[in-house]
């Protein structure tokens, strides 16, 4: 066990570190998460602003 870690700990650590950063991008970019919903308020928001009366 101690010859694994001593050969590939580099490749644990960056194969952990990866998987961790996807699981928080993908947290963060879930249906509910914060970050879809501020995009989705900022989308609106500015749809709402950019709006122009229907006159004709």
């Amino acid at each position: 066990m101690k010859v694994i870690f001593e050969e590939y700990s580099g490749i644990i650590i960056t194969a952990v570190a990866i998987i961790a950063l996807i699981a928080v991008v993908g947290l963060l970019l879930a249906a509910d998460g914060p970050v879809h919903t501020a995009f989705v308020n900022l989308i609106k928001e500015l749809f709402e602003k950019a709006s122009v009366p229907k006159s004709m």
